[in-house]
């Protein structure tokens, strides 16, 4: 029943229960639903918790309104946190940055992103956490009118792409992508895509970008070697926010930092 009703439920927590910071609690009460039934039920069939939902719409916000010329203290007005340091700390935990950097962060980025974008080498920007011998093929399907922009494609521990891949690629091309070095678990296979653009926020603020996945939790090392197409879509409203800065993600493995 629940399942049936996610779309609802997700608008509901997107439109409503943010803005009115309700809790788990509440947001169970108001479908009718024990809290711990309702929170059980969410994970299983979304494959990330309430809360992980939330803060990540929160970061979003946030994220959406910081290239505007504003003070710290009002992104966190914005985003509907309660202090300054749990609006610091999961910013920077989702993003990979604090608010303030991460803003400082973003003209440097875009220049190089940019200069990446450009050159003439197909050649994938590799990262991952540890290296394995688990790999998987990734072919990217993107619609006619998408204008030779960059492809980010990672295996994650959520559906949410709120932290850094396990294993992940960054690359301008839609074939011969492989995601190398997965450790044994299971993963998501999620893809984003960014158009070229003049527009700095375009390569921050991805809430607008083409996106797809794999529906089923890839099991390693049980998939290694198998193929994935991706087709890629716009967002529609049940889809998870974006929060990994990949264009940090992207530079950082460029510079060999990760």
């Amino acid at each position: 029943m629940i399942k049936s009703m996610m779309p609802d439920i997700i608008d509901f927590i997107k439109t409503e229960a943010l803005a009115k910071k309700m809790t788990s609690e509440e947001i169970a009460n108001h479908f009718g639903y024990d809290k711990y039934h309702f929170s059980r039920k969410f994970k299983e069939i979304n494959g990330f918790s309430i809360a992980e939902y939330i803060s990540s719409l929160k970061i979003e916000k946030a994220v959406t309104a910081i290239d505007q010329p504003k003070k710290m203290i009002e992104l966190q007005d914005i985003s509907e946190f309660e202090s300054s340091s749990s609006f610091t700390n999961t910013f920077k935990k989702f993003t990979g940055s604090a608010p303030k950097k991460y803003k400082n962060e973003m003209t440097e980025l875009f220049s190089e992103v940019k200069s990446f974008e450009s050159s003439n080498e197909y050649h994938a920007v590799e990262y991952y956490e540890k290296q394995d011998a688990s790999y998987c093929n990734v072919t990217v399907e993107v619609p006619e009118n998408f204008d030779k922009g960059l492809f980010f494609i990672g295996l994650f521990r959520t559906p949410i792409p709120n932290h850094r891949p396990i294993s992940g690629i960054a690359t301008k091309r839609t074939k011969l992508n492989v995601l190398k070095n997965v450790p044994n678990g299971e993963y998501y296979l999620l893809v984003c895509a960014i158009d070229r653009s003049t527009n700095i926020f375009s390569y921050f603020n991805l809430q607008n970008c083409l996106r797809g996945r794999v529906m089923e939790k890839l099991s390693f090392p049980e998939c290694s070697g198998e193929r994935y197409t991706v087709k890629l879509r716009p967002p529609i409203p049940e889809d998870p926010p974006i929060l990994l800065s990949v264009a940090k993600l992207l530079i950082s493995s460029l510079k060999n930092t990760i």
